[in-house]
């Protein structure tokens, strides 16, 4: 069995994230346009609400997997045996999705 050198995994582990990054996009495309058809329609169901957080989720992931590739090619720009640049490494995106907000309205009846 051949060993795998350093840049040999960094450029597998890039495309391995790549082709996470086009799958989570597409999901995100289609419940993102179910959503879309479900408000057009008015009908803001359990389904519609379900779909809601699985968009959220997958936003996060997405997030992430950004994060690693940006690390990935950070690491493919640096040439093993190197010190890396003296560049700080960009904030970690927040893991917390935006919460949406409602207001509701609560009107008392006078006796």
């Amino acid at each position: 069995m051949s060993e795998i050198t350093h840049e040999e995994a960094l450029r597998l582990a890039d495309e391995l994230v790549g082709e996470a990054l086009k799958e989570t996009e597409a999901r995100c495309s289609v419940l993102a346009q179910f959503i879309n058809d479900c408000e057009q329609a008015g009908s803001r169901g359990s389904a519609w609400s379900e779909a809601l957080r699985q968009l959220r989720a997958l936003h996060s992931y997405r997030s992430e997997l950004m994060h690693r590739r940006s690390l990935i090619q950070q690491a493919l720009d640096c040439p093993v045996g190197e010190p890396p640049p003296k560049v700080p490494l960009p904030p970690r995106p927040s893991r917390t999705a935006p919460r949406s907000q409602q207001q509701v309205q609560i009107r008392r009846r006078r006796p």
